[in-house]
């Protein structure tokens, strides 16, 4: 089901970031102003701000799609993540995810609309003849994109309950009975799950919002700062996994404390994004959303932090480190086992 939601998607995102290239390509290029009189004059200056405004949208809506492609590649590795390491609460957040995903593709409906009435309107006052064919077929595809969206999203909050039942008992095998030992592991997978996450919602979305504000408005100090820290996400949220496996009460304290860095980078993007005349509602969503998983990954770190040292270190290693720290289940598979040999001498 996420590799078929992949593909339809991506390549509805992609035909619609097309047609908003191609709309954003046949508007008409700022004028001279050296027209006959002053009333004339104003009248082309206004209307050709308003065509630079929406030219501006358009190419922005462009990345909205680069956005949504990303996603549906992420989803899908963590979809196949989520069913090898047969992590529940994953599969409930991706589930959860693909609805959000579901709603913000109503606001990509929304807004489509809204400019192909603003160039139309446009048309209409200033007596032009810009063609807007790109952008209504963007938004008749728009609509079939959120259709769909709305369909898979449905699907997988189904079969997402009944896999999570399942793995229920693979981990109850895999603790075993000891309520507090699940309980810490649970938090565990918790915080495993906000890394996971913020691999999208942290670095894909700073590296997208990096390039087009780059693009757009050059370097300045708040820039600088945007590409070193997405530069250092991806390191970061990966020392936070060896972090926990280690069990290191200092990297932790580092890794909680980045976190906090990244939530002052997102107030840098929200106050770019929240300027005057700027309608970037999609971009919006994506910054307050990546502020508030880049907090609760910091409180997840805290809280795993407070297991360490409490019998959890078996349960969270990865490779070969997991021979050399046996789970107390396994251990108790082994005692039994033995006292049940026979002794041939």
């Amino acid at each position: 089901m996420s590799m078929a939601q992949a593909v339809l998607i991506i390549a509805l995102q992609s035909a619609i970031a097309s047609q908003n290239t191609s709309q954003a390509g046949v508007l008409p290029e700022t004028a001279s102003t050296s027209f006959g009189n002053d009333g004339i004059v104003d009248n082309i200056a206004s209307a050709y701000d308003r065509i630079e405004h929406a030219r501006d949208r358009l190419n922005r809506i462009k990345w909205e799609n680069v956005a949504f492609i990303g996603f549906q590649v992420w989803f899908c590795a963590m979809v196949f993540d989520a069913t090898v390491y047969q992590n529940a609460p994953e599969v409930i957040a991706l589930a959860v995810l693909n609805v959000i995903c579901s709603i913000l593709g109503g606001l990509e409906v929304m807004d489509g609309k809204r400019w192909l009435s603003r160039i139309e309107q446009i048309n209409s006052d200033y007596n032009l003849d810009i063609s807007v064919s790109f952008i209504r077929i963007a938004t008749y595809l728009e609509i079939a994109l959120t259709v769909l969206l709305v369909l898979f999203a449905l699907s997988f909050l189904y079969v997402s309950y009944m896999v999570v039942r399942e793995f229920g008992w693979v981990i109850y095998k895999k603790i075993g009975p000891d309520v507090g030992v699940q309980r810490m592991y649970r938090i565990f997978q918790f915080f495993v799950l906000a890394l996971k996450i913020d691999i999208f919602i942290e670095f894909l979305v700073s590296c997208f919002y990096f390039i087009q504000f780059a693009i757009e408005s050059g370097f300045d100090w708040d820039t600088w700062i945007q590409l070193v820290v997405t530069v250092l996400i991806l390191p970061m949220l990966y020392f936070g996994r060896m972090t926990v496996a280690s069990e290191s009460y200092g990297r932790m304290i580092v890794f909680i404390a980045f976190q906090f860095v990244v939530v002052f980078e997102f107030i840098l993007m929200l106050r770019q994004t929240l300027e005057p005349g700027n309608l970037w509602y999609t971009w919006i969503c994506f910054v307050v959303i990546g502020m508030v998983f880049a907090l609760a990954t910091a409180v997840l770190g805290a809280w795993t932090m407070h297991n360490f040292g409490k019998g959890l270190a078996p349960y969270v290693q990865r490779g070969d480190k997991k021979k050399e720290h046996p789970t107390r289940h396994e251990l108790r598979e082994q005692s039994s086992l033995n006292s049940w040999r026979i002794d041939d001498d």
